[in-house]
Formats: C-alpha cells, structure tokens, sequence
C-alpha cells in the first residue's frame, strides 16, 4: 500500500503487524473525488486494506460533511474487532465528532475543538415538502445526538440538545466534561483544513479556525480580496439599464400599435402592458 503523508488528508498505514494508522483531515463526501476527502466506501476499503490489525489510531481533523456518510463510517468503527482510538488532533464539526464517537477512546489535545449542532439542508418545493423536510432532520437529529449518549450514557440530555440547537464549540476540557472524549492529550500544531464553503455554513466558528491551513504555524487571517473596478460594473450597468429601457418602449410600442391606442403616454403604460413586460423580463 503506497502511502503519501505529505497530502495531509486521507491516508492509511501499517505501522507494524498489529498496528494501523488511518488520517482523516478533510470533508466526510458521500463520493470521493480526490485525496482532499473522506467517503464511506474509501473508509471501509481503507480497513479492508489493513487487514485484521489489532489496534488502530484515526487522526481526525476535519469540518464535517455527509451526515449518512458519517454514520457509516461511525458503524464501521463500532462494529471493528480491533481496538480504534481516534485522536482529534485540530478540529472534529458535525458529523466529524459523531465519528469518533465510535471508537473504543476518544484522545483529544488541550488546543482542539469539538463542534457539534443540527443537521441542515437545501430544500424546495411545497409546504408539505418543507414540512417533511423539517421532520426528516429531527429524526436525523436523533440518530446524531443517539452516538453522543451511547458514548456517554449519563450524559445530560437536555444540555446536550441545547449545544446542538445552538451550534456549540467546545473545548477539550469541556468535552471531557460532558464524556464525549476519554483522555485530554498533549496539545498538538495540527488545526483544521477547512474550505470557505464549509467555514460559511458555521455560525459561531472561533477565528482560530477560519481559513486556516494545516501546514500554518499560526492561524492566518483571510487575505483580502480585490475589488473590481467600480467604473467598469458602472458602465456594465448602464449599459443594462439602457438595454432595459430599449425592450421596455419596444413592447410599449408594439401594444399601443395593437391597441391603436394613440392617446396614452408611452411613458406610463397601462396595468395589461405592465404585466406583459414583467413576463417578459422572467
């Protein structure tokens, strides 16, 4: 099995006959296209791989993703004869800590975080598609919030439900609290990979973990962007404004030579043209 640990994300090794070492330091992807993420299938063929090891470490480090991606991987984990400790060694959202849940002990270093909340989605349609949408994520809620008590079987429901309704971050000394984790590890340099498109479906991330790189010895604040040139999207604008103009007296005119109606002001059209144009335009 060829392995590159440069990559940082998702790698599997034998560190001896009987240990094994699995990386997970990027999104939980119901597909995996690259290196960059992790997927039910690339997880159970990473195990299948190792072969029957009898203890095995996964480094989690990772902002989320695929809520029945995650709990796929949880089961993998549960339902593995070796021995699995998973050390969070910069960040585990989400679904990310539903997964190290999973494992026989949780090791978690004074300086990584814990973020756990509600599951989210897109949704369209209806009101009864809503509806149904908002009852489906209650009862992925649930099964979300079930991997925390059978990790801590005494552990406070009622807080619990609250930090996830409030999108809660919490620290290593917080989690021991709660017994979502065994043991507070030595801190560690490692901090979470995180894209911007993740980082914006957060609401109470710290900035410790706002674009921030694994290779980065410190956390970085975003570079700022530069900004277009506002003469150009002005004139980009007028140039739109005036082409709206053009179709507007273009239909103004066509009804009021359908209509013969000679008298009304061009400017002003009436309730039916008005109604035509917006068609028009959508």
């Amino acid at each position: 099995m060829k392995i590159d640990r440069e990559k940082g994300f998702f790698n599997v090794i034998k560190t001896s006959e009987r240990k094994a070492s699995i990386d997970m330091y990027g999104e939980i992807v119901d597909e995996k296209f690259d290196d960059v993420e992790t997927s039910a299938v690339s997880f159970k063929q990473a195990l299948k791989d190792l072969g029957d090891v009898e203890e095995i470490d996964i480094n989690i480090n990772s902002p989320g993703g695929s809520v029945f991606s995650g709990i796929a991987i949880y089961n993998q984990i549960k339902n593995h004869p070796a021995k699995i400790t998973a050390h969070i060694q910069g960040l585990a959202a989400s679904i990310a800590t539903c997964i190290a849940m999973g494992a026989d002990k949780v090791v978690m270093p004074a300086n990584a975080m814990m973020m756990i909340h509600n599951a989210w989605t897109l949704a369209m349609g209806n009101s009864n598609d809503l509806r149904k949408q908002a009852d489906d994520l209650d009862k992925i809620n649930q099964t979300v919030f079930q991997s925390y008590v059978d990790k801590n079987p005494e552990i406070d429901h009622a807080l619990l439900q609250q930090y996830m309704d409030e999108e809660t971050w919490l620290t290593a000394s917080e989690c021991k609290e709660l017994g979502l984790i065994d043991e507070i590890g030595n801190a560690s340099k490692v901090a979470a990979k995180i894209s911007p498109e993740m980082e914006a479906k957060f609401k109470n991330m710290p900035n410790k973990f706002k674009h921030y790189n694994i290779d980065d010895p410190e956390p970085k604040e975003p570079e700022p962007k530069e900004n277009p040139d506002n003469e150009v999207i002005n004139d980009k604008l007028d140039d739109i404004f005036k082409l709206l103009k053009d179709v507007a007296d273009e239909v103004i005119k066509d009804d009021k030579d359908e209509d013969g109606d000679e008298g009304k002001d061009p400017k002003t059209p009436s309730e039916p043209q008005n109604k035509k144009f917006n068609r028009f335009l959508f």
